[in-house]
């Protein structure tokens, strides 16, 4: 297996390596965002029980994650192990996503069965299209700049997302009016079958690029999991990313009750704030790249998370009243580096750590370690959900009804202290991220070595391990 330390790649490869941040990202955020609301405010759910069956789908998400990682590792295919699952799954996934958002009038019973089975199926189908996409990108090249910037063309697309589902509420009530109440299900079919379009451009056009690592998987071992904990580098992305996420989830989760009740805006409103995060988010994305190359992508997160951490606690918390739209709009832009660096750091982080893990164990296990830091990420997210449903109860949300002071001053502490506090923590423990640039031409050099036939002293590496 070669390790090369500098490999560029096509613009046109790097371009639809890209789109697969549209393809992971489209669903995932209008459920992350609009999934709660869907399941209390149109199909009529407890807001208790619509928390846990979306906790319920992303800890089995989370569970899936390292064996889809496995099976994909160990895939065997002329077309690459990767590349079958990403072609094979996007079908199902597209129909599955469309089905999510579905109203049918079922009974309370028979709603309760239809999303809590729906919800499984959808998780099984993301995640194998996610895990095969991103573990693909980290046999792409193994140049840390050339990582960097596949995250930056793959987050561009995450924010593009932000830009095209910006008027879902608009278009959920206009197709309300063309489709007799399917709405939500027309709105998601427009978006996957955008989606089908970019998965196949991503198929096509990556095709043998990942040659140079097709015969690297190892089998996998139970042990395994213990030595990604062991792995220093590794450990410190995880435990950042599932607390970002964690933040960001109840951001997410929160958001469209804080606009609506808090600040009052109408469907307009919110779709012209969501259309400018996502506007901003596109050159955020090229800003942290940039970040990464002339500091660290250490220094990237630092800087781009405490900035929203810190406005996030100072503007939620202090000066955003009722009616002032200016100050979301001042939020937002604060916020765009922090949301760019959350979905673009650690992916460019992780195949490093990958590096790390292959000279510490002698395995390369692309699929495992994209999996189970998919896995941190899931359970994270799915407590963060779990609670914030729970706290919509506690407060006395009424989806119904106008309401209390006490329960427009809870939404409001749980969407700017919840997010910024928890970001102003990973700032604090990625301090301790030892793997720069510098180390990781390091790690490249022992591996090459090492395939050469050389003995080398693994001591020298015991800080990244």
């Amino acid at each position: 297996m070669e390790h090369k330390i500098s490999e560029k790649l096509p613009f046109k490869v790097r371009l639809s390596y890209g789109l697969s941040g549209y393809t992971s990202f489209i669903t995932w955020t209008l459920f992350s965002m609009y999934g709660l609301f869907f399941f209390t405010d149109i199909v009529g759910l407890n807001p208790t029980f619509a928390s846990a069956i979306i906790s319920l789908g992303t800890l089995w998400d989370a569970i899936t994650d390292p064996i889809v990682g496995s099976i994909s590792d160990n895939l065997k295919c002329k077309y690459g192990r990767r590349r079958p699952l990403i072609i094979g799954v996007a079908i199902p996934f597209a129909i599955i996503s469309v089905l999510l958002f579905t109203n049918f009038g079922l009974s309370e019973g028979a709603s309760k069965v239809y999303y809590v089975v729906i919800i499984l199926l959808y998780y099984t189908a993301q995640t194998v299209l996610d895990i095969a996409s991103s573990s693909l990108g980290s046999e792409m090249t193994l140049d840390y700049d050339e990582r960097s910037i596949l995250a930056t063309f793959k987050n561009f697309f995450c924010m593009v997302v932000m830009i095209i589902i910006s008027p879902t509420l608009m278009m959920v009530t206009y197709f309300d009016e063309k489709f007799a109440g399917y709405g939500w299900s027309a709105t998601v079919a427009v978006f996957m079958l955008i989606a089908l379009v970019f998965i196949y451009t991503l198929w096509r056009n990556t095709r043998g690029y990942e040659k140079h690592l097709e015969n690297s998987a190892s089998k996998f071992e139970l042990k395994d999991i213990k030595e990604i904990f062991k792995n220093k580098s590794a450990r410190i992305v995880m435990l950042i990313f599932a607390i970002a996420i964690f933040g960001n989830s109840i951001n997410l989760a929160i958001q469209v009750y804080y606009y609506s009740y808090y600040v009052q805006m109408s469907e307009g409103q919110i779709a012209s704030v969501m259309a400018y995060a996502g506007f901003l988010g596109c050159f955020a994305a090229i800003g942290i790249d940039v970040l990464c190359k002339k500091c660290s992508k250490k220094a990237a997160w630092i800087i781009a998370c405490g900035i929203e951490g810190a406005s996030m606690i100072a503007l939620v918390g202090i000066f955003i009243k009722p009616g002032q739209l200016t100050m979301i709009y001042v939020l937002v832009t604060l916020m765009a580096l922090g949301l760019a660096a959350i979905y673009q750091v650690p992916w460019s982080m992780i195949p490093d750590c990958v590096d790390v893990q292959e000279l510490a164990t002698k395995k390369r296990l692309d699929g495992i370690v994209f999996g189970f830091i998919a896995f941190i990420q899931k359970v994270s997210g799915a407590v963060a959900i779990a609670l914030v449903g729970t706290i919509l109860e506690i407060i006395g949300y009424n989806a119904a009804g106008v309401q209390t002071q006490a329960t427009l001053g809870a939404m409001k502490a749980v969407y700017g202290f919840g997010c910024g506090g928890v970001l102003i923590l990973t700032v604090l423990i990625v301090l301790a991220y030892p793997l720069s640039k510098k180390r990781h031409n390091d790690v490249l050099k022992a591996l090459e070595d090492r395939s050469n036939g050389k003995e080398i002293d693994i001591k020298k590496f015991k800080d990244l391990i």
